[in-house]
C-alpha cells in the first residue's frame, strides 16, 4: 500500500520511476524494486497544470491582491534590477519550504496571506526557467492554479523602458 502512494508522490514531483527484478523470476521469488529517481529539470509541453501568463496579466496583478506573484530569482539579482510591483521575492532554492510553512510565518516574512491550494500564483525569475521549475514544484506540492510568466523579468524591463 504504501508503495503505491510513494509511486505516486514521485511522479508528482515530475520524477520518474522504474521498477527493475532483482532476481530471476521464479515461482517463490520475489521482484524488488529499485527505484531510479530523476529529477526532470525541463519541462514537457504536457503539463497542461502550469498556465502561462503574459506582459499584460502581470501588469493588472497590482489591483488583483487575491493573486500571488512571486520572484524566485536569488535577492542580489533584485538589487540590481529592480523588482515586479506587487511581487515578492522566495529564491527558487527554497520556494518549496516557503510554501510549506504555517500561514502565521508566511505572512510575518511576506506580508502577504500564505497561498491556499486553489490561489492563483504566478511564478517569474529573469527569462522563465527558474519559474517554471518553482512552478512544477509548486503543483507537486497540492497548489493547482500556478502559472509560469515566460517573459520575466526580460520581458518586463522592456516593456516597462528598465535596465535588464
Amino acid at each position: 500500500m504504501l508503495l503505491k502512494y510513494c509511486s505516486i508522490a514521485i511522479r508528482a514531483a515530475g520524477c520518474t520511476l522504474r521498477t527493475t527484478p532483482i532476481l530471476p523470476v521464479q515461482t517463490k521469488a520475489v521482484n524488488q524494486l529499485s527505484f531510479v529517481v530523476s529529477q526532470r529539470f525541463y519541462s514537457n509541453n504536457n503539463n497542461s497544470a502550469i498556465g502561462i501568463v503574459d506582459y499584460a496579466a502581470v501588469k493588472k496583478l497590482e489591483n488583483e491582491p487575491q493573486k500571488l506573484l512571486i520572484d524566485v530569482r536569488e535577492p542580489d539579482e533584485l538589487k540590481e534590477t529592480g523588482q515586479i510591483p506587487s511581487s515578492i521575492n522566495i529564491p527558487l532554492g527554497i520556494v518549496s519550504q516557503e510554501l510549506a510553512v504555517s500561514d502565521h510565518l508566511f505572512k510575518s516574512k511576506y506580508g502577504r496571506n500564505k497561498p491556499k491550494t486553489d490561489t492563483e500564483i504566478i511564478f517569474h525569475c529573469k527569462i522563465g526557467k527558474r519559474s517554471l521549475k518553482a512552478a512544477e514544484a509548486a503543483a507537486a506540492l497540492g497548489f493547482k492554479n500556478v502559472k509560469n510568466y515566460e517573459g520575466s523579468w526580460l520581458d518586463w524591463a522592456e516593456r516597462e523602458g528598465l535596465p535588464k
